[in-house]
């Protein structure tokens, strides 16, 4: 019955984002590109999201400083500096969907290889990061089994992918199988804020 519920709730706010935000494309809409660009967005990012991902891994003994880091679907690179300040990486792979969000990334400044990318057809070689982090953007792809497919693919084994997401163009359960689907086996689960939300911590087996 449970399931029932969450899936008729994920299908009405999927059919209302598809009006007011992202098109089937997966690029934003006017409103939805004001969303993820505002304070507000930004806070959020800084002081709940990466620090429950900081949390799931301090729990799991995970340290991703100093590796080669991904942050997918990067937007205007807010999130990629806090995962800079944070991790300090050797290296950071950063790329979005639409040319906008990368021109406001690439000002920022960081010496990220910022590029313009399809998260269903990442242009980045096989087994090479350590760690993935998407905030909040797996939603926004259509084909998002084909994205963790990718994300899969350019993870290094034992690397780690962490990901935040609300239910939206897919339920809790359907976003939990496509994971254990992938090849990436959640390690742990967390509430997020709005409590809708949920962030997971997977990982990437080593053999």
């Amino acid at each position: 019955m449970l399931n029932t519920l969450e899936s008729g709730v994920g299908r009405m706010e999927q059919t209302s984002w598809m009006r007011q935000g992202a098109d089937r494309s997966g690029r934003l809409g006017r409103f939805e590109f004001w969303a993820m660009n505002n304070p507000v967005r930004r806070w959020f990012q800084k002081n709940l999201e990466l620090r429950l991902f900081k949390a799931m891994l301090r729990r799991r003994g995970l340290d991703p400083s100093g590796g080669v880091l991904m942050d997918a679907g990067c937007g205007s690179g807010y999130g990629t500096r806090l995962l800079i300040e944070s991790f300090r990486p050797s290296r950071v792979i950063a790329f979005d969907l639409m040319p906008e969000q990368i021109a406001l990334a690439r000002r920022r400044g960081l010496g990220v290889e910022f590029f313009v990318g399809d998260m269903t057809r990442i242009d980045v070689p096989d087994r090479v990061v350590d760690a993935v982090f998407v905030f909040g953007v797996l939603h926004h792809v259509p084909d998002w089994p084909a994205a963790l497919a990718e994300l899969f693919r350019v993870l290094k084994p034992g690397g780690v992918l962490l990901v935040e997401e609300p239910p939206i163009g897919f339920t809790r359960p359907e976003l939990e199988r496509g994971l254990a689907g992938a090849g990436l086996p959640i390690l742990e689960r967390r509430t997020a804020a709005p409590p809708t939300f949920y962030s997971y911590l997977c990982w990437k087996p080593k053999a």
